[in-house]
């Protein structure tokens, strides 16, 4: 019986044989190149190894010929994966103060737990960063879809934003796809309102995260005593975010006699004629009138939502 009990819980040979080559290849990477490798890139220490005695120990050698393996590894699976639906994911927004531009984007995955990974959010805030600084940009307001956007440079301008996301399936083993982006790109007169609902996660390199999002640029026709520019700009989003107008609408021609009812439709869908969200019985063009506001434009985005001509119908 004791023979038996011994037997079961003695080490196998290979497993004594793995334990021992791990030791002795932490010891070898202790203050080499193969530790800076290590350091530096994030792969494994045996992919590291193989990569310095292909490239003759040579750092940066190897570095590129493990970047190009991890890369061609990644579009292997990506295109392995792809057919699977991506109705996960998240919203997340970007603004740079000094262009004058902000940009929103949409970047799916197939479940909620890589959702809110912080490596998958860490990526999206990196590609939003990228379309911000890389992307066409020829009016006020520009739509990005999935085709053009897997063109565009990531941000150390050696891959695509397509590349950087198959590299990225490579890793997680998910499909994940960039659906679209809204950028808007605003005159030295207007003014950015945003707002991001159903955050799943904390400000992560100046963005932010959510399921709903909304951007506005609107202008102020004079000096407003009630509120600064910011608060103005977001709660409108917030209205934009909570009751999703088709259109803006036309403002009215005269000016609106504040001492007459006003009569609201509930299933109004233009924008300035809707009741404004944080102010019941009030229009959102009376609000806009009051705080001497001009709404330019707007955009709301819905993680998952299902758009016209849509593959994830």
């Amino acid at each position: 019986m004791l023979f038996k009990l011994v037997n079961q819980f003695a080490l196998k040979p290979t497993l004594i044989r793995t334990i021992s080559e791990s030791k002795s290849l932490l010891q070898e990477a202790k203050g080499s190149n193969l530790f800076k490798l290590r350091k530096s890139t994030g792969y494994a220490l045996s992919k590291c190894k193989e990569a310095l005695e292909k490239n003759d120990g040579n750092i940066e050698a190897a570095s590129k010929w493990l970047d190009e393996q991890a890369q061609k590894e990644g579009w292997s699976k990506a295109e392995k994966l792809k057919n699977r639906q991506t109705k996960q994911g998240t919203l997340v927004l970007y603004s740079d103060r000094e262009k004058n531009q902000a940009t929103i984007v949409e970047l799916n995955c197939e479940t909620d737990f890589v959702a809110r990974n912080e490596k998958f959010l860490d990526l999206s805030s990196h590609l939003a960063k990228s379309i911000l600084l890389n992307a066409q940009v020829n009016g006020s307001k520009e739509m990005i879809d999935k085709e053009e956007l897997n063109k565009i440079k990531y941000l150390d301008q050696s891959r695509t934003l397509g590349d950087q996301i198959a590299l990225a399936i490579g890793n997680v083993g998910e499909n994940m796809s960039i659906r679209r982006a809204v950028i808007f790109n605003l005159k030295e007169n207007e003014y950015l309102g945003w707002y991001m609902h159903g955050s799943i996660s904390g400000p992560m390199n100046n963005c932010h995260f959510g399921k709903y999002g909304a951007l506005v640029n609107f202008s102020l026709t004079q000096r407003n005593e009630n509120y600064k520019p910011f608060d103005i700009g977001r709660q409108i989003a917030q209205h934009i975010v909570g009751m999703k107008p088709q259109t803006l609408g036309e403002m009215p021609a005269n000016e609106i006699n504040s001492d007459e009812p006003v009569k609201i439709d509930e299933n109004e869908t233009r924008l300035f004629y809707q009741e404004f969200l944080m102010k019941p019985n009030c229009r959102v063009l009376d609000f806009l009138n009051e705080n001497h506001t001009k709404v330019n434009d707007y955009a709301r985005l819905e993680c998952g939502e299902v758009l016209e001509n849509d593959e994830n119908k």
